[in-house]
């Protein structure tokens, strides 16, 4: 143990054999592993397995649990020893930011959230700033959550990301955040291995994950089954989309793609800060719903507008069903370019997300595939804790990769 935290931090490279990594990575995934599960799941011989063990155990990864699962009454042979991952063996950063606002998790390398804190960013605050508070941020939560050296940082950052430079390609509304070296920057000052996604795949991800059980894909007569996909539209600050298919982000080019916020939904609508006209996240952003639901009931913020939905404010959801009608339909352009078996939609308000989600499911009801199937519409509230644990899990993923 001591030799472990006297050191850098293993990286995946770092542990040579390709076997110890999937050993590691199915006592970390599946919480606790024998020895003998592990030699039945992979097909490695017994001496082997027990030699991974052994070698994971003395590098302070893997102990044996004190309170093992319960024994199946008709068990035979020897008692299993159960293994889990060794709590404070590591730490993980998860920071998910757009303008206004930014969040962060850290996990342990069993997993438990050690710490999570919110923090508004000023505005008008340019990239230089919010990188600032962010840093800050992260450094404050990491002092506040002491344990193992640090594995790794998590990043779900606003707009278009460049995945492998770790950039922000491109996001109007922090100036200067476009092309902003913000995975260089932290790995600079944290000394750590970051990995980026943007806002919308995080989402995605933590509804995937920690919300939500999709789906099998619909199976056909005389076709393979398909894998699972789902598209993902995530209404905040702005608008972004993510396509998962068997949990696995969907990229282009080593990009962030299915930048739904800006698909035109009426050249003549209104003025996008993207310099367009009539983009999705003109009529869908957090402000304008806000803004719709104010012009019938005193509404000033989304805890407002998700008690008036869930309280079901008649005149509320009679002005919010035009944009409703608006998310239908660009998840029915989305149908038809992607086929996703199944859509979620994500908000800061559960209610304001299910009100959307059952409208656009009548929408698809309406217009079925042509194989008569209508891909399902689920609504989720965004959740800053559940979005850190997704961006730690890129960490993660990482390094059992």
């Amino acid at each position: 143990m001591t030799e472990l935290r006297d050191r850098a931090p293993i990286r995946a490279a770092d542990i040579k054999e390709r076997n110890e990594r999937l050993v590691l990575a199915m006592v970390f995934r599946s919480a606790c592993a024998s020895q003998s599960q592990v030699a039945r799941a992979t097909g490695l011989k017994a001496p082997t397995v027990f030699r991974i063990f052994a070698e994971l155990q003395r590098l302070g990864l893997i102990a044996p649990l004190d309170a093992p699962p319960p024994i199946a009454a008709d068990h035979k042979g020897r008692k299993p020893i159960w293994f889990g991952t060794v709590a404070d063996a590591y730490r993980v950063a998860g920071l998910d930011f757009r303008a206004g606002v930014a969040s962060v998790v850290i996990e342990d390398f069993a997993k438990r959230v050690l710490y999570s804190e919110e923090r508004s960013i000023p505005a008008g605050a340019n990239a230089d700033q919010a990188y600032d508070l962010v840093s800050r941020l992260l450094a404050d939560a990491l002092g506040r959550a002491p344990g193992g050296p640090v594995l790794g940082i998590g990043v779900g950052a606003p707009g278009v990301v460049d995945l492998a430079g770790g950039a922000v390609l491109e996001y109007m509304r922090i100036p200067g955040l476009s092309g902003f070296p913000l995975a260089a920057r932290l790995r600079e000052h944290f000394g750590v291995t970051v990995r980026m996604s943007n806002n919308a795949t995080v989402a995605a991800m933590a509804a995937y994950r920690y919300s939500a059980k999709p789906q099998p894909a619909p199976t056909r007569s005389r076709q393979p089954e398909r894998r699972s996909s789902v598209f993902a539209l995530l209404l905040r600050t702005g608008v972004g989309g993510a396509l998962l298919r068997d949990g696995v982000p969907f990229e282009s080019g080593g990009k962030t793609a299915v930048e739904i916020g800006h698909m035109i939904m009426d050249p003549d609508g209104p003025t996008c800060p993207c310099g367009g006209h009539g983009c999705l996240e003109t009529y869908l952003a957090e402000d304008v719903l806000i803004a719709t639901a104010a012009t019938v009931a005193p509404c000033t913020d989304i805890d407002g507008l998700d008690q008036l939905i869930a309280a079901g404010d008649a005149s509320v959801l009679a002005a919010l069903l035009p944009s409703a009608h608006i998310v239908a339909n660009a998840l029915l352009n989305i149908r038809h370019l992607l086929d996703p078996d199944e859509f979620m939609v994500i908000s800061r308000s559960d209610a304001l997300s299910r009100f959307l989600a059952d409208e656009a499911t009548s929408r698809m009801a309406a217009r079925p595939k042509p194989d008569g199937s209508v891909p399902r519409v689920r609504g989720y509230r965004w959740d800053a804790i559940l979005a850190g644990r997704a961006a730690c899990d890129m960490v993660f993923d990482g390094f059992f990769a």
